[in-house]
C-alpha cells in the first residue's frame, strides 16, 4: 500500500542506506537489496552524500542505471531523497572528512573556514555554494538528472552555533538557492532531515520551529515555495513527534505531526528500530516495532535500513 502526495505516491517503507561498512562487500549487499526492493513494491530510496563515505549514493546510482537500461523501472515511478550539510568523506578517493574539506571544498573556494558551524567533531554548513556542489555530486552518484527531495541534513548543528536570528537569515539565503535549483530542474522539493531539532524543548539551542521555517520559505518564494518534506526519528520508544506539544502554530502549541499537517508539510521518519538498538528488545520483535510506525497515519513513509535482501523480504511482509 502506498501513501499519496499531490506530486507522487510512495511506499510506506523507504529503503534507508545509512548503516554499513565502506567496503565492496556491503556495497554488493546494498545493490542486491536495492534492486529487489525497487522491483517488489518499494519505490522510495533515502540516502545522503556522506553515508558510507559516498558509497551509499553510488550504490543507489549503480542500481538505478542498471534498472533504467533494462526498462525494469520507470523514473517517474520512483522517489529518491538525499541530504547535504554535513562535511562528507570520500572512500573511493581515500579522503576522510577533514581532508575532503581541505582538498575538495576549501582549496577550490567552495567553502571558507568561517562558513563552518562546529560542535565537537560535527561540522555543518548552510552556505549555498556548498549545496550547489553537493547536489552536483549527488546527481552524478545517483545517475539522475533530478533529485526528488533534497534535505538539509541535521541543521540543528548550525542552529545551535549561529543562534536564532542568524540561523534564519542564513536559512533564507539557502532557501532562495533551493528555489533556483527547482527552477533549474536539479531538484523537485527540499526539506530538513533532523535528529532532535523538531522534537526537543523549545528552549534548547538546537530547537527549530517548523512554523518559522515555513515563514522563511514564504519569504524566499511566497506560497508557491517547495519546502514540503521533513524527516525526523520516530519509533515505539521515541514518540515525541506524536505526543509532545513543542511546536507552536498561530499561537497554539501542537505536536510536530499536528504542526506539519497544519503547515502543509509531509513527514517522513527515520530510526524505527533506533539504528538497530531496538532489535534486542525482548517484549516486542522487530516486525511489531516496524508495524507500530507503519500504522501511524501521520507518517508519509518511514526509512528503514535494509542492507540485506532478507531484511527487504521481511519488511515487505510487514506492510503487505
Amino acid at each position: 500500500m502506498k501513501r499519496t502526495t499531490p506530486w507522487f505516491d510512495v511506499s510506506r517503507i523507504a529503503l534507508g542506506t545509512h548503516l554499513g561498512e565502506m567496503n565492496e562487500a556491503d556495497s554488493a549487499l546494498y545493490q542486491e537489496s536495492i534492486e529487489f526492493a525497487l522491483c517488489n513494491g518499494i519505490n522510495f530510496i533515502d540516502t545522503a552524500l556522506n553515508y558510507r563515505g559516498m558509497r551509499s549514493e553510488r550504490d543507489v546510482g549503480a542500481v538505478l542505471s542498471k534498472l533504467f537500461k533494462k526498462d525494469r523501472i520507470n523514473r517517474d515511478d520512483i522517489v529518491v531523497s538525499t541530504k547535504a550539510g554535513i562535511i562528507p568523506g570520500d572512500i573511493d578517493l581515500q579522503l576522510r572528512p577533514e581532508n575532503y574539506l581541505k582538498e575538495k571544498l576549501i582549496a577550490p573556494g567552495i567553502l571558507q573556514e568561517k562558513d563552518l558551524q562546529i560542535i565537537d567533531n560535527h561540522k555543518h554548513v548552510l552556505k549555498p555554494s556548498y549545496y550547489e556542489f553537493a547536489i552536483e555530486q549527488s546527481l552524478k552518484h545517483l545517475n539522475l538528472d533530478t533529485i526528488d527531495i533534497h534535505y538539509i541534513h541535521n541543521p540543528e548543528i548550525s542552529k545551535h552555533v549561529l543562534g536564532e536570528e542568524n540561523f534564519y537569515k542564513e536559512l533564507e539565503r539557502l532557501f532562495r538557492f533551493y528555489e533556483d535549483q527547482v527552477n533549474r530542474g536539479t531538484i523537485r522539493f527540499y526539506g530538513m532531515a533532523v535528529w532532535t531539532a523538531f522534537t526537543e524543548d523549545p528552549s534548547a539551542l538546537g530547537y527549530i520551529s517548523l512554523e518559522k521555517v515555513m515563514d522563511t520559505a514564504k519569504k524566499a518564494a511566497g506560497s508557491s515555495h517547495h519546502f514540503r518534506f521533513i524527516q525526523t526519528p520516530f519509533n515505539f520508544y521515541n514518540q515525541k513527534a506524536l505526543t509532545d506539544r513543542n511546536q507552536q502554530v498561530q499561537g497554539k502549541w501542537r505536536t510536530l505531526f499536528q504542526a506539519a499537517e497544519e503547515l502543509d508539510v509531509y513527514v517522513t521518519t527515520s530510526a524505527p528500530l533506533d539504528c538497530g538498538r531496538l532489535r534486542g528488545n525482548q517484549e516486542q520483535n522487530a516486525d511489531q516495532l516496524i508495524r507500530f510506525v507503519l500504522d501511524t497515519q501521520e507518517i508519509l513513509s518511514t526509512m528503514i535500513g535494509m542492507r540485506k535482501i532478507e531484511t527487504v523480504k521481511s519488511n515487505l511482509k510487514v506492510f503487505a
